[in-house]
């Protein structure tokens, strides 16, 4: 594995976006974390922001994206229903699908690839509150 991106809305958890980019780095794996907000900072959920590595559509094209192995979703009930109401999230989860590339998600977040359709036919957990 390459490259793995994890995007970042505003109201996301901070410990199920930050403990895997942290332990992904450890491990020697190119991790970029990606603002779907328009702007680098992104506010956590619990008040810590977080500037992230790049700016979806700004630093970075949806369609630059798909050099990586995973995407990656963190949770939380505001983040998560901004990863699921934004159009370019939508359309690079489906692109990584089709590539037979990693979808993963924490907590709530796997409902975002469930509302695609991406989780027919396969096993997944989501919590949602």
């Amino acid at each position: 594995m390459s490259k793995v991106y994890v995007l970042l809305a505003d109201g996301f958890e901070e410990i199920e976006a930050l403990t895997p980019v942290d332990i992904l780095r450890r491990a020697g794996m190119e991790t970029v974390t990606v603002s779907i907000m328009g702007r680098k900072s992104v506010n956590g959920s619990h008040g810590i922001i977080v500037e992230a590595d790049k700016v979806l559509g700004t630093d970075i094209t949806r369609d630059r994206m798909t050099d990586a192995d995973m995407l990656v979703l963190p949770g939380g009930g505001k983040g998560t229903e901004t990863l699921a109401a934004n159009v370019e999230v939508a359309e690079l989860a489906r692109a990584f699908d089709r590539d037979g590339k990693y979808l993963a998600a924490i907590c709530a977040a796997p409902s975002v690839y469930g509302r695609l359709g991406l989780l027919s036919g396969k096993k997944a957990t989501c919590s949602m509150i």
